[in-house]
């Protein structure tokens, strides 16, 4: 019988040429298209719903795409620098998704494939955003929505198109990577990770007592909204806005200051400025803080031990344990330093949107390096003595097991006659010298036996059991 043949996809072949690398290319760019028709499509049914006329919809839809894309824009010369992070976190998923998918459906791809989707990600991603501005300024003089400027804009667009596809790459790639970073760098971007995603956590957490603290202003700034549409425009802007306001509070857990034009916010002090008319910046606070939000750098403290103490495990080295917890918190203020750039910016006439970054960042390498390092440390030294203690008690019963073995065909014996009355040591012994005779004795004896049944034994008989044995 002839072995099965085996038929690979066409999608999984080996690429071997420029063409398998421009399909690569194209596959992880669907998601820009597909980004800019929903916006199309969605743009296109409010404007129908609202008995409006399509000259502004290619200007509104290239608005839309440079939102997605972080691009700051101007009203009326008038800069808005903070846009809401909601709509390009969601951008930057599905690149990220789409480009795992491509390069799972490429047969053993390396470099080039990746290079490849990311670089066809990114050239697509920025030739949207060009083209997005120049229709938004052949747009008529009453549409005044503009860009900030063509470099800056094609700029961010290339960031968050280098920051989801490359993301992508990683998740595919990272399990190649384990066998070529060494293990505190593997240790360190998890633990670096779990520290940021636990500094959100804390910050969300801020937030929502925020809200829930401060219910009755925010349910009067809805009501400007004055019928459902005008109350469903003000909670999606509330929405996209929040991871905003998430990345800002994190630089409080761990005593740094946030600020919003002439207002500063921290857990020792608040100094209260104009606001936006929102829901969100109706739930900060507008009195001192009390002292149990003052307990957040406490939690911070606990939550660096926990999550150190949580990953010692993983290491035999104390030196390895020590650089994974300083690498990690150097990911932390490099994350925190990077905030208001992402989620601050000019608003408007109220002033700059941000936060003290550089005190904060060190603040958090200070708190996350020194916690996490000590952490680790004492929890891996208590760790290698239960190792030793268990691989003692594991060598002690190996010896014991060994010495025991000796006296397992005596067990068996004992099991296979378990009415015969036990047997003293000494006893068995001396009985067992009797039994067993010297080599020539056993010779004699085994000679006479059989000379004794040939004897006995009749010609024409079969021999005895005994003796066929």
């Amino acid at each position: 019988m002839s072995p099965q043949r085996v038929i690979r996809p066409a999608a999984r072949r080996s690429p071997a040429g420029a063409r398998p690398l421009l399909w690569t290319a194209a596959a992880a760019a669907l998601p820009v298209v597909v980004t800019l028709l929903v916006l199309t499509a969605v743009t296109l049914g409010v404007l129908v719903f609202a008995a409006s006329g399509f000259d502004a919809l290619f200007p509104v839809v290239g608005v839309e795409w440079l939102v997605v894309n972080r691009v700051p824009l101007t009203i009326d010369d008038v800069e808005l620098g903070v846009l809401p992070l909601l709509p390009p976190l969601l951008y930057m998923a599905m690149l990220a998704r789409q480009t795992r998918v491509v390069l799972s459906d490429v047969e053993q791809p390396g470099p080039r494939e990746a290079g490849a989707a990311i670089g066809g990600v990114t050239v697509t991603g920025v030739l949207v955003t060009v083209l997005a501005c120049f229709v938004m300024g052949s747009a008529s003089s009453d549409f005044a929505v503009r860009e900030t400027g063509m470099a800056q804009a094609v700029l961010w667009s290339a960031s968050v198109a280098l920051a989801g596809s490359g993301l992508g790459v990683w998740l595919y790639f990272r399990r190649d990577l384990r066998e070529v970073l060494p293990l505190w760098v593997r240790g360190g971007l998890h633990l670096g990770a779990a520290y940021a995603a636990a500094l959100w956590a804390v910050a969300a957490l801020l937030i929502t007592v925020g809200l829930v603290v401060a219910w009755g202003p925010v349910g009067a700034v809805l009501e400007i909204g004055k019928d459902f549409w005008g109350t469903l425009s003000l909670t999606a802007i509330s929405v996209g806005y929040l991871p905003n306001l998430i990345l800002s509070a994190a630089t409080l857990a761990v005593g740094g200051e946030a600020h919003l034009g002439e207002a500063s916010y921290s857990v020792f002090a608040v100094s209260r400025g104009p606001m936006p008319e929102v829901p969100l910046a109706a739930a900060l606070p507008a009195t001192g803080p009390h002292w149990a939000i003052q307990g957040l750098l406490i939690l911070t403290v606990l939550v660096a031990a926990v999550l150190a103490r949580a990953v010692a495990h993983w290491f035999r080295s104390t030196a390895d344990a020590v650089k994974t917890a300083w690498l990690a918190a150097v990911i932390v203020a490099a994350v925190i330093a990077v905030t208001p750039v992402i989620a601050g910016g000019r608003l408007g006439l109220l002033g700059t949107v941000g936060t003290g970054s550089l005190i904060a960042a060190g603040m958090a390498l200070l708190l996350f390096g020194v916690i996490g390092s000590v952490t680790i440390a004492l929890s891996l030294a208590g760790l290698t003595r239960r190792r030793e203690r268990a691989q003692n008690e594991l060598e002690r019963r190996r010896r014991r097991a060994g010495m025991a073995g000796g006296a397992g065909a005596g067990d068996d014996d004992e099991a296979a006659a378990p009415e015969e009355e036990p047997v003293a040591e000494d006893d068995a012994a001396a009985e067992h010298e009797e039994r067993v005779p010297e080599p020539e004795t056993a010779d004699a004896t085994a000679e006479s036996t059989e000379s004794a049944d040939a004897t006995d034994a009749a010609p024409d008989d079969p021999p005895a059991p005994e003796q066929q044995r």
